[in-house]
């Protein structure tokens, strides 16, 4: 769209969803007085904004305001009289169908009048018009892992207006408070931040006001043909804004929310706002925001009510959306959301094996998506664009504060927790304000433990290199052990479980300080066999053939191969899987008909053993752990069975453990169609068994190479 330039100013600000500020940063937005129409028909947002400044402006005040560069300024007042002002030279920034984001905003430069020895706030009254329209663009990748790519988008299908949209006036560091005003076609609804204080239908309109009284950074605004249903949780509202095809899953959002908000408000303080809204969004997304959270449709549908996924956004409440992240020094949120959601949770209400499996996956996850050469440290993670950014910023992040929580003990670590909430609600906190809340809780000088952990990049490769028995003084026994851990020196506490006879184990843990270290350890009796760290306690790399078989070992290997059956009308039931694969980038080997994969290559097989040969020798890998005849398949001694079955298994090679075999089959074609499109979604097991879609069993295979175990012997 075309729209007047007063004046050309500097160049390009490239957005980094930081905002621009002013030169001085002598004022700042105390207070929004938002008003704002939005037309989906048109894409079209018109909107005034009465700003509140604050601040010291001195002798010649400028403020410099960031915009959206397709919304055009009408004019800017103060008292009623209109003020010149400078806006950036920009192309369009060409926002539609197909485009990527620019990712520019432009500033706008507004002298204001010199204000009076004791006068320190002005009111600025800014209108705007213009269109946004970038609708949303799948995010590359076999599996999701950010939502889809847009700047923000106003059109028939939903409204998505957030931070790097620049809808309205800002300047970053403003952490103002906000009276919005929202006026849609009267079928629709809006969701914002704060409390909802009147909503009225009247003729083609409808108009909601909302109340946000707490200090934020940056305001997020959706809006769609929602049906609201809503409920009391002390004093606060639960609500959910659902299309009206999914207005029957709104009870069982509402329950959860209410369960994740009582055990959470246990750990980290009262609820920061006076209400959380799960709000279905247009395109897919995971977002947690100040009072709400906005997920997306298949989300939606699918019930995600599940720690790792509502119970996510909702520790977002405290950390994130009330405690606010310092960006520019590293993003500490995401882990720790993750730890005390995604972790805890499971570790609290479904058992010590559960744990363990979950701190496995997130060294596998890191291990599986990192690299010596592509590693870089925590501190360096700001915010998750593709797989290796999950490892590091989530998972790793994540392992760093169960490792802490071990290392100072569980009063220290939630007190700490507790304390950074209670001292940062409001206001920012980077790694340094972090680590000096949990120094304060354990009483100690961590700075060695950040040092490692948050500021250097990687993670030690644990191995056994030397193990052997020797008779005791008068009794017991005592075990020459060396342990190594690659390249880098790491400081850490690893457990050891020793078994010794009659099956009774001897726990002991190690300090390792060196890159290969001699120890000598006292046992009460002969002991039988050595597991270092057979819990998961301590994070490391492993070696993919240290990793159980799984389909995202076949994701991240280098050389990939895929065998698909046939027949044209055997591979349609799996056209989903197959077009997603297609669609990647990535280098991939399609196997012809009847050509045999390469054992240096990991290979996905599709169809049964009785359509692909491939499919045949991936089962045979397994061996007696999976059996495919007339009657169904069988596995580990089950057997499933039923024309609405599916299966996903994985095998290591067995000539090169380092590569895997998978084969995803069904008992008939409508089995599979179920499944294929979300095949990438599971991942992280040897087999699931699904039966109408869902999976009935799930399960991993012990890996091929058990690095971590000796048998021990004499000297």
């Amino acid at each position: 769209m075309s729209r007047l330039i007063v004046a050309v100013a500097c160049s390009v600000l490239i957005w980094l969803g930081l905002g621009v500020s002013s030169a001085a940063a002598e004022l700042i937005i105390q207070h929004h007085e938002l008003v704002v129409e939005l037309n989906p028909t048109n894409h079209t947002i018109t909107g005034q904004d009465t700003i509140q400044l604050v601040g010291v402006p001195g002798d010649h005040p400028v403020v410099h305001l960031n915009l959206h560069p397709d919304l055009e300024i009408q004019e800017v007042l103060v008292g009623g009289k209109a003020l010149d002002f400078w806006e950036e030279a920009l192309q369009a920034s060409k926002n539609g169908p197909g485009v990527e984001p620019s990712m520019v905003t432009r500033t706008v430069e507004i002298p204001i009048p010199s204000l009076s020895d004791t006068q320190k706030r002005i009111s600025l009254k800014i209108s705007y018009r213009g269109e946004i329209n970038d609708p949303p663009r799948a995010a590359p990748g076999l599996r999701f892992v950010r939502p889809d790519k847009t700047n923000g988008h106003i059109g028939e299908e939903g409204v998505y207006l957030t931070s790097e949209t620049s809808w309205y006036p800002d300047i970053l560091g403003s952490l103002a408070t906000f009276h919005v005003t929202i006026t849609l076609p009267k079928e629709w609804r809006a969701v914002t931040h704060g409390r909802e204080t009147s909503y009225v239908v009247e003729g083609d309109a409808s108009t909601a006001e909302w109340h946000i009284e707490a200090n934020t950074e940056a305001l997020t605004l959706a809006a769609n043909r929602f049906v609201k249903h809503q409920r009391l949780w002390q004093g606060i509202e639960l609500s959910t804004y659902l299309l009206e095809e999914n207005g029957h899953l709104a009870e069982q959002y509402l329950e959860a929310s209410a369960g994740y908000l009582a055990f959470y408000s246990e750990m980290l303080g009262p609820y920061p706002f006076p209400k959380f809204s799960v709000v279905e969004n247009f395109f897919p997304s995971g977002l947690g925001l100040p009072s709400f959270t906005l997920l997306g449709s298949g989300v939606i549908r699918r019930g995600y009510t599940q720690p790792y996924s509502l119970g996510h956004e909702v520790v977002h409440s405290w950390l994130g959306n009330s405690v606010l992240n310092q960006f520019e020094t590293g993003n500490w949120v995401e882990g720790l959301t993750t730890y005390l959601s995604n972790y805890y949770y499971e570790e609290r209400f479904e058992g010590p094996e559960t744990a363990v499996a979950h701190r496995q996956r997130m060294m596998v996850e890191y291990s599986l998506y990192s690299s010596p050469k592509n590693d870089y440290p925590v501190v360096k993670f700001h915010h998750k664009e593709n797989r290796l950014d999950n490892a590091i910023g989530y998972q790793k992040t994540a392992m760093v504060f169960h490792m802490l929580r071990r290392r100072i003990g569980d009063y220290a670590f939630f007190r700490g927790v507790r304390q950074l909430v209670a001292d940062y609600t409001g206001r920012y906190a980077g790694w340094n304000q972090v680590q000096r809340q949990f120094e304060l809780a354990a009483r100690e000088d961590l700075s060695w433990f950040f040092t490692q952990w948050v500021e250097r990049p990687g993670a030690p490769k644990l191995a056994i290199r030397e193990a052997q028995i020797e008779p005791g003084d008068g009794s017991g026994f005592w075990i020459r052990l060396r342990v190594s851990q690659g390249k880098e020196r790491f400081r850490l506490q690893v457990p050891v479980v020793i078994q010794l006879g009659q099956g009774k184990d001897f726990r002991v843990l190690l300090d390792l300080r060196e890159k290969e270290q001699l120890m000598s350890v006292w046992v009460p009796a002969k002991p039988v066999r050595l597991t270092l760290d057979p819990e998961f306690q301590a994070f490391r790399r492993l070696a993919r053939n240290q990793i159980p078989p799984m389909l995202n070992l076949w994701a991240t290997d280098e050389h990939r191969a895929v065998s698909s059956p046939p027949s044209e009308a055997d591979q349609e039931a799996y056209r989903a899987a197959l077009d997603r694969i297609h669609s990647q980038e990535e280098e991939v080997v399609w196997l012809k008909t009847g050509a045999r994969f390469k054992n240096s290559q990991s290979v996905l097989a599709f169809g049964g053993p009785e359509q692909n040969a491939t499919t045949a020798e991936v089962i045979g890998w397994c061996g007696s752990r999976i059996k495919v005849d007339g009657q169904g398949v069988t596995i580990e001694g089950t057997t499933y069975s039923g024309e609405q079955t599916a299966i996903l298994v994985s095998c290591a090679n067995p000539k090169q453990p380092s590569h895997v075999g998978t084969a995803f089959f069904g008992l008939s074609p409508g089995a599979v169609r179920h499944v294929a499109r979300l095949l990438f979604f599971y991942g992280w097991d040897s087999y699931l068994v699904y039966q109408h879609g869902k999976v009935v069993a799930r399960g991993s295979f012990a890996p091929q190479v058990k690095e971590f175990t000796v048998k021990l012997q004499a000297a």
